[in-house]
């Protein structure tokens, strides 16, 4: 990691040192000059010079910082001495200064040894930040503060990129809030956005598509074919006869004419009876289909891929046992499922549908407490502060 800490100091701290640099002669005047810098002018006291540790000063005079560890405190103790030597080595500013190049997942700004503890104390500090940060976990932001940070600027020329949210499922129906791009504990915060910066919070997920409407039972049928000679058919039971057609024959009758009757034939006297037997029964009643997943959140982890949520699962119609058709207009097939919710894009929302749950929210920009912003504006800020 590419990182520059520039001190302002030390100051009194011998030769070759950043001036005043003298260890002797020290002036109450050159203390004034270096430390009280809103006012140069008139007569400062030893008091005024006292290592100020409330976190509420927001220009102290003399900043407590671990390189001023030596100096007095206010309230000074019973115990402790105010001296000019004291001062060997102070500074009065902190300053550190990021590459550009630098690329980091979940950035724990708090974490850093280059701060050599000075995060919570009241010297003054800016951190320039040029690098890119970045999130695939919405419960993580690409960058963050977890300790109380004090008289902190944070000076943003670099990209900071939430997690997109994921949408939602058939066991989950809500899509997930979309990640934070800067999170900030709490203390005195100034966050300074350049021009060319990016606080960008993640895409809320879309919420899961509605379930398809249930279909209607229709009736199925199966016909039988059945004769009988010279009467008409039967079906078995629970099936009605539809129609009924003649056959052949199927019985004859011989009969003789003639001298003695010695000349025969044979006559009909009965024809077989088609018929066709037919058995119904109602279908199944169609059950409902489950919607389509909501979109997957704008964020690092789906930088430019779709925001849309899936199309839903394709309608049951009425269904008949082995054998058996479905009679022509009877029944109706369900409903398509609904299609899932598409992504919020950088920020925003995830879309809702009909389904029972709703789209994520759109992750913040910075979250947290005791910032302040300047330099925020819709492209520089997505989401919100």
């Amino acid at each position: 990691m590419g990182l520059t800490i520039t001190k302002t100091g030390p100051y009194f701290a011998g030769g070759g040192g950043v001036a005043p640099n003298n260890q002797t002669q020290v002036k109450f005047s050159q203390l004034r000059n270096t430390f009280r810098l809103n006012n140069t002018s008139g007569a400062i006291s030893a008091s005024e010079l006292l290592r100020d540790i409330d976190t509420n000063s927001v220009d102290p005079i003399v900043p407590d910082a671990t390189e001023n560890s030596a100096i007095a405190a206010n309230p000074i103790s019973t115990a402790s001495n105010w001296e000019v030597s004291q001062f060997f080595g102070a500074i009065k500013f902190y300053d550190v200064e990021q590459d550009a190049s630098d690329t980091n997942a979940n950035f724990n700004i708090s974490a850093l040894s280059e701060w050599n503890s000075n995060l919570g104390k009241t010297i003054k500090k800016k951190f320039t930040l040029r690098g890119t940060h970045t999130s695939t976990n919405t419960s993580i932001a690409s960058a963050q503060i977890l300790s109380a940070a004090w008289n902190l600027t944070l000076e943003v020329h670099g990209n900071f990129y939430g997690a997109g949210g994921t949408g939602g499922t058939s066991s989950s129906l809500s899509g997930t809030n979309g990640g934070t791009a800067l999170s900030i504990n709490s203390g005195r915060v100034t966050v300074d956005i350049q021009s060319n910066g990016r606080l960008w919070g993640g895409g809320g997920g879309g919420e899961f598509g509605a379930n398809g409407s249930q279909g209607s039972a229709g009736t199925c049928q199966k016909d039988t074919a059945t004769s009988a000679c010279n009467t008409t058919p039967s079906c078995p039971p629970g099936q009605t006869l539809i129609s009924q057609s003649q056959g052949g024959c199927c019985a004859q009758e011989q009969f003789c004419w003639g001298p003695w009757e010695s000349i025969c034939g044979n006559s009909c006297v009965g024809y077989t009876q088609n018929g066709v037997c037919r058995e119904t029964t109602a279908s199944n009643i169609p059950a409902p289909v489950i919607g389509g997943n909501g979109g997957l959140g704008r964020g690092f982890n789906n930088f430019s891929g779709s925001l849309s949520g899936s199309g839903g699962a394709s309608p049951n119609c009425p269904q008949c046992g082995s054998g058996f058709t479905l009679q022509t207009g009877t029944g109706s097939c369900g409903s398509q499922g609904g299609t899932g919710g598409s992504g919020g894009d950088w920020g925003q929302n995830g879309s809702n549908t009909a389904a029972a749950g709703s789209g994520g929210n759109g992750g913040n920009a910075i979250s947290g407490s005791g910032f302040t912003v300047v330099g925020n504006n819709t492209n520089t800020v997505k989401g919100a502060i």
